[in-house]
C-alpha cells in the first residue's frame, strides 16, 4: 500500500472455528470459501458460487459441479493469492491452521491501495488470511491432486464405455 500523509493500519481477527469434513471435495470447497471470504465475492444469496463453497454439503455436488469446483480452485490457486491477500505466517495464526483479518486504515490524506486482478476484474484487498503450510497442504494441495486423479479416472471409464459401445461384434 502506498500512502501520502500519515496512515495507521489496524487489523482485526474475524475468523471463526469450523469443522471441515475429511474429504478432498469438502476441503477444496472450504478453500474456495476462504478465497471468497477474503476477496468478498459470492456473498449474495443468489450467487451461483454459493453451492461450490458450501463444504458442509459436499456430497450434494454433481460431477459437473465438482468439475466447476476443480477449475475454479485452479483459477484461484494459492500462487495468485500468496503475498497479496494470503500470507504464510504461523505467528498470526496462533493455535489455528489459518486466521482471517479485516484491514482498516485511518488516514490523514489519501491512500492508494493495492488491488488484486481476479478474472479480469480488480478487487480491493480489505481482508487477508494468514495460514500455516499444513493448512495449504490439507485444504488445497492434497485435495486438488485427489480430485484431479478422480476426474482422470472418471474420464478414462467414460472413454472405455464409449469405445465398447462403439464397437460391434460379428458372430
Amino acid at each position: 500500500m502506498a500512502a501520502v500523509g500519515s496512515l495507521r493500519m489496524q487489523v482485526e481477527k474475524t475468523g471463526v472455528s469450523v469443522t471441515v469434513p475429511n474429504n478432498a471435495k469438502a476441503r477444496l470447497m472450504y478453500y474456495l470459501n476462504s478465497v471468497c471470504n477474503v476477496l468478498e465475492v459470492g456473498n449474495d444469496a443468489g450467487s451461483e458460487i454459493n453451492r461450490l463453497k458450501n463444504y458442509r454439503n459436499y456430497t450434494s455436488l454433481s460431477a459437473d459441479e465438482t468439475d466447476q469446483l476443480f477449475l475454479m480452485c485452479l483459477m484461484l490457486s494459492p500462487d495468485i493469492l500468496i503475498n497479496k491477500c494470503f500470507f504464510q505466517d504461523d505467528a498470526m495464526c496462533g493455535d489455528r491452521s489459518n486466521e482471517f483479518y479485516k484491514i482498516t486504515a485511518v488516514q490523514n490524506r489519501f491512500v492508494v491501495s493495492h488491488s488484486i486482478m481476479i478474472a479480469g476484474r480488480n478487487r480491493s484487498v480489505n481482508k487477508i488470511m494468514t495460514f500455516k503450510m499444513s493448512w495449504l497442504r490439507q485444504n488445497y494441495l492434497e485435495p486438488i491432486e485427489t480430485l484431479k486423479n478422480e476426474m482422470e479416472a472418471r474420464n478414462r471409464r467414460q472413454r472405455q464405455r464409449q469405445a465398447s459401445n462403439d464397437s460391434c461384434t460379428v458372430m
